[in-house]
């Protein structure tokens, strides 16, 4: 198989990964905002981390119900919350995911050129520029689904937060 085929092979399964729903199961494994809730004890908030997921603390004390992972994962609390900001959530979800594909994508299609070059020591043939284009133009299509999931995840916390007793 050449090498042309393989990424396309590659890129048609990791497609899914960027558009795949939400599971109805990270709902029902949500960590829910105790019964008495106020703004000050149970408002939400995204504090970005050092080498590691930012996180999602609740509350004045910072209480952690949730990291962010790569494919939208940690944002069961919200999903769990008000309409709308579950809905901003799903939004966030699938535009992380798709963001963050392209971008693994775009890494691949580096490292192939890479390696197809003895890490750029050689002049590489159309073959890796071609791949070469492909990845960087992988790279920046993935700036506004990225760009996006910030604005829903933001929304989604604010319409989260909104619902609360102040």
């Amino acid at each position: 198989m050449s090498l042309a085929r393989s990424l396309v092979m590659a890129a048609l399964v990791a497609a899914p990964l960027g558009a795949a729903p939400v599971a109805a199961s990270a709902q029902a494994a949500a960590v829910r905002a105790p019964v008495a809730c106020t703004y000050e004890t149970c408002a939400l908030r995204v504090e970005p981390a050092i080498l590691a997921a930012p996180r999602l603390l609740r509350g004045r004390a910072g209480v952690e119900v949730g990291r962010l992972g790569a494919f939208g994962g940690g944002v069961d609390s919200l999903l769990a919350g008000p309409e709308l900001a579950a809905t901003h959530a799903r939004r966030y979800v699938t535009s992380i995911r798709t963001a963050n594909t392209l971008g693994l994508l775009s890494a691949v299609a580096f490292v192939v050129v890479a390696s197809r070059t003895d890490w750029f020591r050689h002049n590489g043939d159309d073959t890796d520029r071609a791949i070469g284009i492909g990845g960087a133009a992988l790279a920046l299509v993935s700036i506004p689904f990225r760009v996006n999931a910030e604005q829903n995840l933001s929304r989604a916390v604010w319409f989260y937060n909104a619902a609360l007793a102040r």
